[in-house]
Order: C-alpha cells, then structure tokens, then sequence
C-alpha cells in the first residue's frame, strides 16, 4: 500500500471544516499559561504551499478573501497571521498551509501555554518534514517550550500504546481511508482514548455511511458554507470524551462557533 500524498488536498473544504473545529476545541481546552497534552493518528507534514490548480481553490480559497471579517476564530487568525503578505486570493507561491498539528503548536504558542504532542505518520517523506521543523524550532529557541514528538509508523497502533504513558488530553483521527480497516481501527481507537478520559476529534466525510456509531457529530454542507468539496457533499466531525463539566462547556462552545461561522459565511 503506497503512502497518501496530502499536498494536492491540502486547504480543501474537509480541511477548511476539520482544523476550524479542532482550533476550537483546542482553544477551550488550553488555558492561558497552561499546558495541553495533545495526540494525532495521522499528521501528515507541518505546512504546505498551495499552487493552483488544488483542492484547496474549494476550500480556503472561497474564504480567504473573507479573512479580516474571520478573524475572531482562531484558526482564521493563525492562518492571516502566518501569511501577512499574502494578497486577497492565496494564489501565491508564498502562501503558506498549516498542517493539524501546526495549527495547535501556533495556538499554544500565541497563549503561551506549554505543549506535549505526540503525532504519527508512515510516510517518509513527511518523516523528513517534521525533522527540519523541529530543527527550525530549535534555533529559533520556541518559547514557551513545545515538545512535539514525531513517531514514524502506524498511528493507530502508535496511538494505542501511547494513550496510558501520558494524562488525557486532546486526540485528532484524521486516517486517509486508503485502508477498509481504517474506520473500524479508528472507532476503536476512540472508544479506548475516551475510556481512558482523552478527548476525541474524529474526521470524516458525510458519505461515509457506515461510520460513526452513535456519537455526537458536527456536520457541514459544503454548499451552505459557499465551499465546493468536488464529489462530496460535506464533512463530518465526531467528538467523544468524559462526561464532565469541562466536556459539556467544550460542546456548547464548539455548537455556538459552528453557527457563528455558517451564519457569517451565509452572509458573505
């Protein structure tokens, strides 16, 4: 089985939608001056550069030229701010992507909190992506500290082991579904970190019928947001965790960005 190549995707609308909601979660959960404990199953590189023709024209590029109206959510404001010369359309060979976990090391970074993340990938090349990003963070002496911990392999194995050597924090499966046995591995992988107090941000595309089991989703009609997704219609965003005060002040936070966002782009 080859390795899945995200850079043609990358920006799309199923990308647009998945950090959006990931951004959010993440930022309820991490306190100012505080630290979050942070694992991804499939990460994929740090950043990308988006050339057209892309995936991304359906995405990001639909909203790019709404990002200073955007820019009270946080992953429309980390994007503005890693491209601060960018023009209103992102067809620029400067213009920058941020990956998943990318995306939480900026947000931890603007709220000075202390970051451990674990994240897995079998690619490579994206092996090598991560090195020369933690050598650039290196040299630059990232403060406050952020420990990311890349592990070249299998990600739901990976994960697995993983999950009773840390404190619960926040866990992103986002598999490439090259593999039949991706959504049973992954709804497995969620009930056991759930079980285990983590956290849980599950991707997927709405015309996947078989997943998830019963869970409380997040959906998005590509359509109703002025995004093109190509053959599919919308994503999906599963999320699981304890049943605590602190998970249900992330649901109604998560339930009331949602809204916000679609009614603002409805408006556009």
């Amino acid at each position: 089985m080859g390795h899945y190549d995200h850079r043609v995707h990358a920006g799309n609308a199923g990308d647009v939608w998945k950090h959006f909601l990931l951004l959010e979660a993440a930022d309820c959960l991490l306190d100012p001056d505080g630290s979050l404990v942070y694992a991804e199953s499939h990460v994929g590189r740090p950043d990308y550069s988006l050339r057209a023709p892309g995936d991304w024209e359906g995405g990001i590029g639909k909203i790019w030229p709404l990002l200073p109206s955007l820019r009270n959510f946080c992953y429309f404001d980390i994007l503005a701010d890693l491209n601060p010369k960018s023009p209103s359309s992102p067809i620029s060979k400067s213009f920058l992507y941020p990956g998943s976990a990318r995306l939480i090391y900026e947000l931890a970074r603007r709220k000075a909190a202390k970051l451990e993340a674990d994240v897995w990938d079998n690619d490579p090349d994206v092996a090598i992506s991560w090195k020369s990003f933690s050598q650039a963070l290196k040299s630059t002496g990232s403060f406050p500290p952020a420990k990311i911990s890349f592990h070249r392999g299998d990600g739901f194995a990976g994960v697995l082991s993983r999950l009773s050597k840390s404190p619960p924090g926040l866990l992103f499966i986002d598999p490439p579904y090259i593999n039949p046995e991706d959504v049973r591995l992954a709804e497995k992988l969620l009930h056991k970190a759930r079980e285990m107090g983590w956290i849980v941000l599950w991707w997927y595309m709405m015309e996947m019928k078989t997943v998830p089991c019963p869970l409380l989703t997040f959906e998005l009609h590509f359509a109703e947001a002025g995004l093109d997704g190509g053959r599919w219609k919308g994503a999906v965003v599963a999320l699981a965790g304890p049943e605590s005060e602190r998970f249900e002040h992330l649901i109604g936070r998560m339930h009331r960005q949602k809204e916000k966002l679609i009614r603002m782009l409805k408006l556009e």
